[in-house]
């Protein structure tokens, strides 16, 4: 093309960009830029399509230095601006890019693009309520813009206003039915809403508008795992690595999902099997998949938790080590340094800088068991930063926020991105108060980004990671030679190991109030259907056989095909007892924590759960007074309802074997003035469990003490 006009030069240089050629777009490029006859305008505009190759090459250090340098040819160009902040926003320079943006605006106020991705820059850095604003200006200045109304929805949504999020998720499909970004949003709305079959119908027509999308196709498989539809998920995760094969989150789902509701022990013996195996797999096949990979994304592409796991009730040391040296291995190939021990801080006298990172910092079983941990530290002695993953922040978080230093909101942050927080704060400490629930934390924690990490017992099984130094538990629950069961070094805290408020009840309860029959006893198993294994299910069946008057209350699952897979299940255990479900099992729908507590209230006797044992549904329970029967097993895990029994010394519910358990059980249904001795014991020594001092002046001292 030399001699041609250069506007068709430019032309063709665009033209071999968009067949893919953007080596030879460079060459070419700087070609042309070496003509002395250009003016600043078509320089500019050279240099507008090196940086568009070199962004395709993925290097935006040039990219971004070349539209640079065409904004300072031709600062009047707003597209130029725009160009700009883009690229500084995909290399993480966000302030800059905000610099970029602002500028596009302030040459042109009408130009609804730079305010949109203004938006997502600020977006990007947890500034949701100025990302807002853009999005708002956005679509005033251009109200068909379906792109501006979506971003606007998810961020609305991330901010906890999901009427508004929705209205404009909404408004964003009405404009571009198959507009990507909505549809993806909504998915992800319509998952926190508990809305199921929604969720997988959003990603499904996401994934069918976007043939290469394999994000879609990943969430697809997570909205059937939570249906219990694992061989069905099996194949969408197949289809999301077909469509992008290092795309690791599929890689991981593909390999390691485990049922919800297992049909019998060999089924949960072969699902264990079936992972084993998944990690043997991850672990040859992955290093060839991440070569040349950034290492973000490779780091964002190891969320995963394998929650189910320790649901089984079996001991996963050995497994959650294979998992987390798995992780390891591939952060230390990408991340070289990323897990190397750190030194500690010189303080000299000052306070120990110690953060707490969660997804769980809300009013729920994880916020009510830690809170105290947070905000009873003493601000003389500590400096303390809350790392809030979830998006919004409801009345604990804010109390949480109110108490600390610094408090870190990171809504759906990637791993990287929170990373990148935490070690600018140049911790002393990090405490994971759970890990093991949330698929964020869990890859953080195979970082080292403070000289001590520690695990809480929100989840309580062992990380398995090497970079978690200490496992903070229940001294009371524990069983003896706990520390094998662990790849952490454990530290029990006295009592329950968390200063835990007692739940107030609500008054009047009855039982038609909470749609439940007005004659019989009613034995509550008010568990997950997931934490009850198919040996709990013969356990119940013998209660019922041994108490023919009382009626079994349980909770509907996540799904209908959750509650029906385990009704199923369950009608085997009755039948080979000789009970019918009807009339004998109650299945009430979810409810809200207070109507939950009134079920308590009017219930006589909670059955608990061999494998996983009640926690906070247990300490609901002494909070109504309800008398439990447990059978503590080999983990501490099947022994939190042990433990609090045995602070109030009401060992006559603390069953020695499966026998015994149902003894007391039937004797809780059918024994009216014992069970009513049992809960006027329960009432006067709950004291000995709620808002005991005790653990979290512990926490303090060994923190102090181990740093």
């Amino acid at each position: 093309m030399t001699g041609a006009p250069f506007p068709e030069r430019v032309a063709a240089l665009q033209s071999q960009l968009a067949a893919g050629d953007a080596a030879g777009v460079r060459v070419a490029a700087t070609t042309l830029l070496g003509d002395a006859t250009l003016d600043p305008a078509q320089r500019a505009a050279v240099l507008r399509t090196r940086a568009r190759a070199a962004e395709a090459l993925r290097d935006p250090v040039s990219g971004i230095a070349d539209l640079e340098a065409a904004v300072t040819l031709t600062p009047h160009d707003v597209r130029l601006w725009d160009d700009l902040g883009i690229q500084r926003s995909q290399a993480g320079r966000y302030a800059q890019a905000e610099e970029a943006f602002q500028q596009s605006i302030d040459r042109a106020p009408g130009n609804a693009r730079a305010w949109n991705n203004l938006g997502n820059t600020r977006s990007a850095q947890g500034k949701s309520s100025l990302a807002i604003a853009a999005f708002r200006e956005a679509v005033a200045r251009k109200a068909d813009y379906a792109l501006a109304w979506a971003n606007m929805g998810k961020a609305l949504c991330d901010a906890g206003d999901l009427a508004d999020g929705d209205a404009a998720l909404t408004r964003a499909l009405e404009l571009e039915p198959a507009n990507v970004t909505a549809l993806m949003a909504l998915g992800t709305l319509r998952r926190r809403q508990g809305r199921v079959d929604d969720t997988i119908r959003a990603y499904a027509r996401a994934a069918k508008a976007a043939p290469a999308n394999a994000e879609a196709c990943l969430q697809i498989a997570f909205g059937l795992t939570v249906r219990d539809d694992v061989a069905e998920a099996a194949s969408v995760y197949a289809e999301a690595e077909r469509r992008d094969p290092t795309l690791l989150r599929a890689l991981i789902g593909g390999r390691l999902t485990l049922p919800y509701i297992p049909d019998s022990q060999a089924a949960v013996v072969a699902a264990r099997e079936h992972y084993a195996a998944g990690i043997d797999d991850l672990t040859r096949i992955v290093p060839e998949r991440i070569a040349g990979i950034a290492p973000a994304k490779v780091l964002d592409g190891m969320r995963w938790s394998n929650f189910l796991l320790a649901y089984q009730g079996e001991d996963d040391r050995a497994l959650q080590q294979r998992y987390a040296a798995f992780i390891g291995a591939t952060i230390d190939r990408v991340k070289p340094g990323a897990r190397t021990p750190l030194q500690k801080r010189h303080r000299d006298g000052g306070r120990l800088r110690v953060g707490f990172l969660s997804a769980f910092y809300r009013d729920g079983t994880a916020g009510r068991y830690f809170e105290r941990w947070i905000t009873d530290l003493d601000r003389e002695r500590f400096e303390v930063a809350v790392y809030h993953l979830v998006p919004g922040v409801d009345p604990l978080a804010a109390r949480l926020r109110a108490r600390a230093d610094r408090f870190r909101h990171c809504p759906r942050w990637l791993p990287s991105q929170v990373e990148a927080v935490v070690r600018a704060d140049e911790l002393d400490a990090i405490v994971f108060t759970e890990l093991g629930m949330d698929a964020t934390t869990f890859v953080l924690a195979a970082l080292r980004m403070a000289p001590l990490q520690c695990a809480g017992w929100g989840h309580p099984v062992t990380t398995g990671h090497p970079t978690i130094d200490v496992f903070f538990t229940s001294g009371a629950m524990e069983p003896p030679g706990a520390d094998a069961h662990y790849s952490e070094r454990l530290v029990r805290l006295p009592g329950i190991g968390t200063r835990y408020a007692m739940p107030v009840v609500p008054p009047g309860a009855t039982r038609a109030g909470c749609g439940l029959p007005e004659e019989g006893s009613l034995l509550l198993c008010p568990q997950s259907l997931f934490k009850i294994q198919p040996d709990d299910d013969v356990l119940l069946a013998r209660v019922l056989a041994a108490a023919p008057a009382a009626k079994l209350v349980l909770f509907q699952g996540l799904h209908p095909k959750i509650t029906a897979k385990y009704l199923a299940r369950l009608d085997r255990a009755l039948a080979a007892a000789g009970v019918a479900r009807e009339g004998r099992v109650v299945v009430l729908p979810a409810v809200k924590h207070d109507e939950y507590l009134k079920i308590n209230s009017v219930c006589d006797a909670m059955l608990d759960t061999t494998r996983w044992s009640g926690g906070n549904t247990s300490l609901d329970a002494i909070a109504c007074g309800l008398p439990m029967v447990t059978l503590p097993g080999r983990f501490m895990r099947a022994r939190q309802s042990a433990g609090m029994l045995a602070l109030m010394e009401i060992d006559e519910l603390v069953a020695q074997d499966l026998d015994d358990y149902v003894r007391i059980a039937a004797r809780l249904a059918d024994d009216r003035a014992w069970r009513d001795a049992i809960s006027a014991r329960i009432v006067a020594a709950r004291g000995r469990i709620f808002d005991d001092p005790a653990p979290t002046t512990a926490l303090a001292d060994e923190l102090l003490r181990l740093s």
